[in-house]
């Protein structure tokens, strides 16, 4: 295999191998900014069918690489990872509909060998792998490196199904403007084939382009169905994960409510009283504490003006307070 960079920012690399058949294929290794996150590979250049392989062309087949958790627990080093993939692709190569990439068919025309015939056959589950007899995974082998089977089960479960309008169209054929079996058909056969209907359905069911529409028709019925089962196998969960967001959300109504009512309260308390009304209230205990200090002085004139100092001390402290808060209702009065 020969590896490239591909893209200016280390991100994206391309590695061109050659399968047992003779095929050539390009593994594109998309690397994340994350290194804790999986990378991702796809079959590049080219449309296939493989059950390691969606209908873009991603790898999805490949344990470790299904999810970031699955690729932090597996411990392998990205070369083993795509090595795997293109030891897999090695020994059981896809079934190529069609060479995208120009530079991958001038590589495969400069190639000698047979070329792997076009699979007319509905493509398998996504979600199955190719086993050896004994049930264990094609896995690659290194003598440096110690077999890894329990990061290489099948994926079970694929978290995005989603295909765009825009991809499914890039991979529907083009029409062809014109037909070299036709063109090349005798007079005869080509005069039994306008005059027989069933003779003309299969011939049109047999040209590749319908075989390749109806494969794409299979590959997203199955990927329709993968969808649907995903989505089944979480309802459960999700009802779950539902009752609780719920009964959330009824918690943080309560409290909300509690907040804004203790929130009016601290407002109230905090807030600065109106200067009139501060006025008025300074006023009145003005002249409350003048009452005081005037009936402390008649009940120590009636009681015959005995004990002068502890008169004078409590008279002292009521008069203070009366010329303080009479000083602050003057000032306030003043600020107005």
């Amino acid at each position: 295999p020969s590896t490239r960079k591909v893209s200016s920012d280390d991100t994206i690399y391309d590695t061109v191998f050659q399968t047992t058949n003779g095929f050539a294929l390009i593994v594109r290794v998309y690397l994340p900014v994350d290194n804790s996150r999986a990378p991702s590979m796809t079959l590049h250049g080219v449309r296939a069918s493989h059950n390691w392989l969606d209908i873009r062309m991603k790898v999805i087949g490949y344990g470790p690489i299904s999810s970031d958790q699955r690729w932090r627990s597996s411990n392998l080093k990205l070369g083993d990872a795509v090595y795997a993939v293109i030891h897999h692709f090695q020994l059981n190569p896809p079934s190529i509909l069609e060479i995208t990439d120009a530079n991958l068919k001038r590589l495969q025309d400069s190639l000698s060998g047979p070329r792997p015939p076009v699979n007319n056959d509905p493509p398998p589950s996504h979600s199955s792998v190719s086993q050896r007899p004994n049930g264990s995974l094609h896995a690659p082998k290194r003598e440096s490196q110690p077999q890894r089977n329990e990061f290489l089960e099948p994926v079970e479960q694929k978290p995005n199904f989603e295909v765009s309008d825009y991809e499914v169209d890039a991979l529907i054929p083009p029409i062809p403007s014109s037909f070299l079996a036709i063109d090349n058909m005798p007079m005869s056969e080509l005069k039994k084939l306008m005059d027989d209907k069933e003779v003309l359905e299969d011939f049109v069911q047999s040209t590749s382009e319908v075989q390749t529409l109806k494969e794409l028709k299979q590959s997203i019925e199955t990927s329709n169905v993968d969808a649907a089962k995903f989505n089944l196998q979480q309802e459960g969960e999700m009802d779950g994960v539902c009752t609780e967001v719920e009964s959330l959300k009824r918690d943080l109504n309560s409290r909300i409510q509690q907040y804004r009512k203790l929130d009016a309260e601290r407002i109230a308390i905090t807030h600065p009283p109106d200067l009139q009304e501060a006025i008025g209230e300074l006023t009145k205990a003005k002249k409350d504490a003048y009452r005081q200090s005037e009936r402390l002085a008649d009940e120590w004139i009636d009681s015959g003006a005995e004990d002068v100092s502890d008169f004078v001390e409590k008279f002292v402290e009521v008069r203070l307070l009366y010329h303080t808060r009479a000083a602050k209702a003057e000032r306030l009065e003043n600020s107005m």
